[in-house]
């Protein structure tokens, strides 16, 4: 349940992301709520998965979740560019998660 939690944090993530870079230096409104808002829940959610996962980990896989979720979204949403090598590369950081879940 808690690595669920944290999955979810770490999408959040990705939104306020998101959020910043559509709000146009905080210009757009709309944008702006929607990063805050993202922002506050993203810490919440983390800090609840800290209850049963270690900081270390869950740090790591915040991390690795959002920064792959900030690419993905981007690419379908956005037009930039995903190469072979950066999904090859995500695929390494879901093995990593999935392995430091096995080894909880």
């Amino acid at each position: 349940m808690y690595w669920l939690i944290l999955f979810l944090a770490g999408i959040l993530e990705a939104g306020w992301l998101v959020g910043i870079q559509k709000s146009e230096s905080f210009t757009n409104i709309p944008y702006v709520i929607f990063a805050v808002f993202s922002m506050s829940l993203s810490l919440v959610l983390f800090s609840i998965a800290l209850k049963d996962i270690p900081v270390s980990q869950a740090y790591l896989v915040w991390l690795a979740i959002g920064a792959s979720s900030i690419s993905i979204i981007n690419h379908y949403f956005f037009d930039q560019p995903l190469s072979i090598q950066q999904l090859f590369c995500f695929c390494l950081i879901f093995i990593g998660v999935a392995g430091l879940k096995m080894s909880n």
